[in-house]
């Protein structure tokens, strides 16, 4: 779908104070400022916070009053089908945008999910063991099922469902629709998608699957991905210590303490909130050096990898931002503007720390991920970061808990 920017309707101060938070990522005291105002100022950005923090049922309370006070928000036309798509209501989602003006044709991913609705069978803790492939230290992946046809599936939380090139969509029997454009990391391409009737993974069985099939994961780059949107429908854990995927399902108390155990005794690192935007753009807060307030586009399957010469081992950058982004960090312009560098400062993910990373720059000043609906985006967070820890998350808290081996300093 095409999301729009929220437009926003600033009057007073106390208004602008509200979205100046929202802005600089912070949920909960932008959630506060705005319970704050009028109800014709309020609405929309409770919207958005409650949207955010996956409490879509409220947010859509707060569009419905909205509504009522005729205010014509077209921005969130979009992410109010989104927010239905995220109850698993596809027909709610494609009704709301047959109501509204400007929407001529309903897009075609979300017609092939109304007429192929999702289904999801779990009933179990389901662990499956990481697999060998080319690019095995820098993304973890797992033994899949698409379709009858066995593969290697990425973790990758860059992507939505299941994400791969167009030959090998074609080659699977899958029937491609034209989507529109799309970024491919800064690079833009078209953009496909078609439905797979079934993917396994383990003990879960996910019928009628989205999957998108974009032309440039071709050659070096033909890799099948398993996105945020699948971990969704799970409570998940990415073990890249114990190199192991566990699902379990959602919303079960006995599935979660029995998914806990069997990390075995792992003890836990930290909590931290996460963030979901549009589909299945996860953000959280983060540092570089002494700036903690930073807003990070959590990417495990940002996978830029550098051997600067055949006696050291290959590298993968930590995170992924602009040199004007380094130089507002405090980073020197001429180390800023080289496509990679050591950072000489410690990168966080709330409360966790990590020194001496590589960092690379993103080519452009400007970049796609920047702003998620008005949210200032410092930077994308890649593998290297996340791969010390045993990573679950939890879409009905909408948190993150990292653990990590008890040998572990980090």
């Amino acid at each position: 779908m095409s999301w729009a920017h929220p437009r926003t309707c600033l009057r007073g101060a106390s208004t602008q104070a509200a979205w100046r938070a929202w802005a600089r990522g912070d949920i909960g005291e932008a959630d506060r400022l705005a319970a704050r105002l009028a109800p014709r100022q309020r609405s929309h950005l409770l919207f958005l916070t409650c949207y955010v923090r996956g409490r879509y049922e409220q947010a859509l309370g707060h569009y419905a009053a909205v509504r009522a006070r005729r205010l014509e928000f077209m921005g969130l036309d979009a992410l109010v089908a989104q927010a239905w798509l995220h109850l698993g209501r596809s027909e709610q989602a494609q009704a709301h945008l047959l109501r509204r003006r400007g929407w001529r044709r309903i897009p075609p991913d979300l017609r092939l999910r109304v007429e192929r609705p999702l289904r999801v069978s779990l009933d179990r803790v389901t662990a499956l063991p990481f697999v060998d492939h080319a690019m095995a230290p820098f993304l973890g992946a797992v033994d899949a099922m698409l379709d009858g046809h066995r593969l290697c599936a990425a973790i990758d939380t860059g992507g939505t469902f299941v994400v791969m090139g167009t030959q090998r969509a074609e080659a699977l029997g899958i029937r491609l629709v034209a989507q529109g454009r799309h970024h491919h990391g800064a690079v833009q391409t078209e953009s496909y998608v078609g439905i797979a009737r079934e993917l396994t993974l383990g003990g879960a069985t996910l019928t009628n699957v989205p999957v998108e099939a974009l032309p440039t994961l071709r050659d070096g780059q033909d890799v099948v991905i398993i996105g945020t949107n699948v971990l969704q429908q799970f409570l998940a854990t990415v073990d890249y210590p114990g190199q192991r995927l566990f699902l379990s399902p959602r919303s079960d108390p006995s599935f979660a303490a029995e998914h806990v155990a069997l990390l075995g005794g792992l003890p836990e690192a930290a909590r931290v909130p996460f963030f979901l935007w549009g589909d299945h753009f996860m953000f959280a807060r983060g540092g570089f050096g002494a700036r903690r307030d930073l807003n990070y586009f959590v990417d495990s399957g940002l996978a830029y990898v550098i051997q600067e010469d055949d006696e050291s081992p290959p590298r993968q950058a930590c995170m992924y931002a602009t040199a004007r982004q380094y130089r507002s960090w405090g980073v020197p312009a001429g180390r800023a503007a080289g496509p990679h560098f050591e950072a000489d400062r410690p990168i966080s993910l709330g409360p966790l720390l990590q020194e001496r990373h590589l960092v690379a720059t993103a080519p452009a000043r400007r970049v796609p991920w920047e702003s998620f609906g008005g949210v200032r985006i410092d930077g994308l967070l890649s593998h290297a970061f996340l791969s010390r820890y045993a990573w679950t998350l939890d879409f009905d808290r909408h948190e993150y808990t990292f653990r990590r081996p008890a040998a572990s300093v980090v």
